[in-house]
Order: structure tokens, then sequence, then C-alpha cells
């Protein structure tokens, strides 16, 4: 029986058909559908999307689907549900951490998409941020810290992996050390809680201010104040009241006879992830191209927020605003500017290799079946390679672009209220009623809110 040979020409369109399947970026056809139904607060309909959507995930993309779940189950405030949804998401990432040898042999040869997503260094540590606050609305304040923890040693492991000068600027995370203080307070444990304040105004100062913009929050600072004053750390406390001579601050023994509440506030949507390219002419025609992720910020109406508590016994008013604590959004553009060498690095000797095999393999067929054979391969495989040569853009979708906090301490009793979501200059856009809620002197009171406008 006489054998039949695959011509070059359909063995190279097969291979460039194999190429694009295996390269194929995860589905995000769900994702329209999801924002609309976060910025109606119908968490549950959203979280519905993302089940019904499990396949378009992929298996390589298992971590942003139990990400999704778990972001939009907080959201909610279902925190049981949001916590079992990130161990899964943090389980997988753990264990892809350890890179396998074979997959990303693929990634070098074909596309970074051909590997499951172990997620964004920042996107790790906020796995554990979002743990944390769900001890928070569960109550459970050790458990909290045990995931603030979690964040800093996350930090310090991703780090760890990175030359001296090429470690990430988000190397400690502000935001996590301020809670740490106020469970650590509520607990009684003020040395503990006047370090995290320390630790967390230090990186606001050194890190959060040069990097992102965002200043030491004034909240902080008094918290900072009084952990200083209930220690009798009266060095410490003229050297913050010189670094912010207009805080003021009240004193621990006053503290412990009130209540303290805080609302936090989700705002806007992350950042997205897009790929950017440049093409590269080599002398003989062949068109090498180079892609990398770039995360873009996108734009959000809503400012801030303005809350309004009654004490309903007294009828006297408190007034105040959310402020920016963590801008996760410039946190992950800075994340992935720390890391993009790297990744272009990896880009170009990914298209040099196509480059030398393609040639090669045109050559051979150019001796074997003519000059014209060898010309059809080489085009295949160029605009093969150049198909296949896409930035991996997955990332996690549905993160706020930043967290704000408004803080107030009040006397123990009942209260109501109203918190209006307003633009920089000024309109309110959306408003929402506070129910009524009752809180006892030394308690600690947390409310979350989400805004996408």
């Amino acid at each position: 029986m006489e054998s039949r040979q695959i011509r070059p020409i359909s063995l190279s369109f097969i291979i460039f058909g194999l190429f694009i399947f295996s390269s194929c970026a995860p589905g995000i056809k769900q994702y329209p559908l999801i924002n609309q139904y976060l910025l109606c607060s119908d968490y549950d309909s959203a979280y519905k999307v993302v089940q019904q959507s499990k396949d378009t995930y992929s298996k390589r993309n298992a971590v942003l689907y139990y990400l999704d779940e778990g972001i939009i189950s907080h959201f909610g405030g279902h925190y049981k549900e949001s916590n079992q949804s990130f161990a899964r998401a943090e389980s997988i990432m753990d264990e892809l951490y350890t890179k396998s040898i074979s997959k990303e042999a693929a990634s070098f040869l074909i596309s970074d998409n051909t590997v499951p997503y172990r997620g964004e260094d920042f996107e790790r540590a906020m796995v554990n941020l979002f743990m944390a606050l769900n001890y928070v609305g569960l109550g459970s304040w050790e458990d909290a810290v045990v995931e603030a923890r979690k964040v800093d040693n996350k930090l310090n492991l991703i780090n760890s992996q990175y030359e001296e000068a090429k470690k990430n600027v988000y190397k400690e995370d502000g935001f996590i050390r301020f809670l740490m203080g106020t469970l650590y307070e509520v607990e009684g444990e003020i040395n503990d809680a006047f370090i995290s304040y320390r630790k967390a105004e230090e990186t606001y100062r050194n890190d959060y201010l040069p990097n992102y913009g965002v200043s030491p929050p004034r909240i902080l600072v008094e918290n900072l104040l009084t952990s200083a004053h209930a220690m009798g750390f009266h060095e410490e406390m003229a050297q913050i009241q010189k670094e912010y001579p207009g805080v003021s601050f009240m004193e621990s023994r006053k503290k412990r006879e009130m209540a303290e509440v805080f609302f936090i506030h989700y705002n806007g949507l992350g950042p997205e992830k897009v790929e950017e390219h440049f093409l590269i002419r080599m002398p003989d025609g062949f068109v090498i191209k180079i892609a990398y992720p770039k995360f873009v910020k996108k734009s959000y109406r809503i400012s801030h927020g303005e809350i309004t508590l009654r004490n309903l016994a007294s009828g006297r008013s408190y007034r105040f605003p959310t402020i920016l604590m963590e801008d996760i959004a410039s946190i992950a553009v800075m994340n992935l500017d720390n890391r993009i060498n790297r990744i272009k690095a990896k880009a170009i000797a990914r298209a040099t290799t196509k480059y030398l095999a393609s040639t090669a393999a045109s050559k051979a067929i150019e001796e074997q079946h003519g000059e014209l054979a060898g010309l059809l391969t080489k085009m295949t495989a160029n605009i093969a390679s150049v198909a296949t040569e896409q930035a991996d853009v997955r990332h996690w979708r549905l993160l706020p672009a930043e967290i704000r906090v408004g803080r107030a301490v009040i006397p123990p009793g009942d209260y109501s209220g109203r918190i209006e979501f307003v633009s920089s200059n000024g309109p309110v856009i959306v408003s929402r009623k506070i129910d009524p809620f009752s809180v006892k002197k030394s308690e600690e009171r947390f409310f979350l809110y989400r805004t996408l406008r």
C-alpha cells in the first residue's frame, strides 16, 4: 500500500490552527451583565451569572472563576461562602506558584495564555485582604488578623524571588496594617495596635504617598496618637504630632466609653489589562510581533461618600466622609510595570525562537519541494507566529478601583442614617439609607458599600 505524504503547506495550516486554538484568551462575555447587576446591587443575580458561565472560564482560568465567585459573595454579605471561594482560589494559586516545567515550556513556545492563570502578584495579596474583611463581617477578629498577617507574609515571599533592584514597589500594604490595628485595639491589645498603626503610617508615608499619591489618612494618625497615649509613649507622640500638627485625637480612656463605626466603601471598577505590541521586520521580510500587557485605569464619577448618622435618643448628628486608603488601580498599574521588562524579555525570546524555527523549516522544505513551497511555508509560519503572539491580559476584573473608609467615634446608642455618594464637584450621584443599628461602648462596627458609577 502506497504511503501518502502530507504536503508541507497543509501541515503548516494544521500547525497554525493548533497554535490559534492553544492561545485563545478566556471568555469575557459575561462581565458586562455581571457589572450591570453589581451596579444595581443585585449580587445574587451577578453570582448566578458567574456560576452559569463556569465553562467559559476553562480549567486554566479556574483561579479567576473562584475569585469572581468570592468577591461577589463578599459584596453581597455572604462572607462565609466568599471565604470558601477565596480559599479555593488561594489553594490553586499556591499550587501554581511552583511552576510546571512542561507548561512553562509551552508558554515559552506559544503564548503565556497556554498556562493556568496564577494571578498577578498584587492579586495574590488581595485574596487574603478580602478574606480578612470577610472575617471582619463575621465578627471573627482573630481569624481576620490571621488573614491580615498573610498579606504581609505573602508580599515578602513574592518579593524574595526578585533581585534587589527588580523588586515590586508594592511590598507593604498600608490598609491591611490599619485594619490590624483596629482589630487589636478592640481586643484590648494596645501595644500591638500601636505597632500596626505605626507600621501603617510608615507604609503610607514612604510607599503609598510617593508611588500612588495616597497620604497617611487622618483617621490612621488619630488612632496612632490614641494608642501611643494609652501606652505612655510620650516621645513617639511628640514626634507624630510634629509630623501631623493639625491632627487631634481622643484619649484612650474616653474612647473606651465610646463606640467606633467604620464604613468601608469599594469604589469604581479596577483597571483593565489590555494588549500593547510592536512589530520588528527581519532582513528576510519575516515580521516578529512583541506583545505585552498593560493596565489601563477606568473612569468613574463618584469621588467619595458622605455619611450622616443620627443618634435616635439625643437627636445629635455626626457627618464624616470616606477617605482613600487603598488605591488598588494604581497598585495594579505599578505592580505590572515593575515586571514588564521581564515579560518583554520573554516575549522577545519566544518570538525569536519562532522565527529561527520557521526559517529552518522553510529552508528544509525549499530543499525538498522547491522555492515556492519554502516561501509559502515561511509565509504561513509568519502568520501563525504573529497570530499566536498574544499578551496575557487575564486579570481579576471585579476588583474595585479603590477602598475608601469613613470612621466616626460616637456614643453608645441607637442610630439611623444615610450615605450619599458624591462626585468631585459636589452633586449627589446616589444615596442609600443606613438601616437603624445599635452600638455598645468599646464596640466596633463595620458597614460595607459597593459603587461602580
